[in-house]
């Protein structure tokens, strides 16, 4: 090759270099972590709100909120089966927002309880495995539902915060008017769980 020719890089050792600068970018932002590494933990305190009472739960049957702000819908579950985070004796009572994390459709009045899942999507077709932390099953969502985490005083179940984000929001508890009936929050309770 002269030095009047333009340099051909090829694929492979592109990829290579590539791959090298991502990892020397990467592994010092680990190190100095400590070494860990994982989701990033929003330290945003969120309100609480009694949304329901577990004797009051009926198996398959959901329950509408709102939560953490007026106008983001929910549905509280009781799936009569083991729940990823689920609470209750039977760690199978789990609420999740009902707004499709792929474009926002209502999947209000779409729970499957032959299958425990939320969907399809009105918009296109998602469906949303509610046992396993609202994971997406089918059709176009690629992210879980954002999960209402809950806590158990006595036979109230409480939402205490969110994992993932609400659709059309770009943070949970930004741009709006707390939910009718919340108060504060603990600042001694954990609100973000890992995965």
């Amino acid at each position: 090759m002269s030095d009047s020719e333009p340099m051909c890089l090829k694929r492979r050792a592109f990829d290579l270099a590539a791959g090298g600068i991502a990892v020397s970018l990467i592994v010092p932002e680990a190190a100095a972590q400590g070494g860990q590494t994982g989701v990033r933990v929003d330290l945003a305190v969120y309100p609480e709100k009694r949304i329901g009472k577990l004797t009051a739960l009926t198996d398959d049957v959901p329950v509408a909120f709102t939560y953490p702000l007026e106008g983001q819908p929910n549905l509280l579950f009781k799936l009569g089966t083991e729940a990823l985070r689920g609470i209750g004796p039977q760690k199978d009572v789990v609420a999740f927002s009902a707004l499709c994390t792929h474009m926002g459709g209502s999947l209000m009045g779409r729970y499957r309880r032959d299958v425990k899942a939320l969907g399809p999507c009105p918009f296109h077709f998602s469906v949303f495995d509610l046992r396993k932390g609202g994971m997406p099953v089918h059709a176009s969502a690629t992210q879980n539902l954002p999960q209402v985490l809950l806590r158990l005083d006595g036979d109230d179940i409480v939402a205490v915060g969110m994992i993932g984000l609400i659709y059309g929001q770009h943070s949970n508890l930004a741009d709006g008017r707390l939910a009718p009936g919340t108060t504060p929050g603990r600042t001694d309770a954990p609100r973000i769980m890992r995965g």
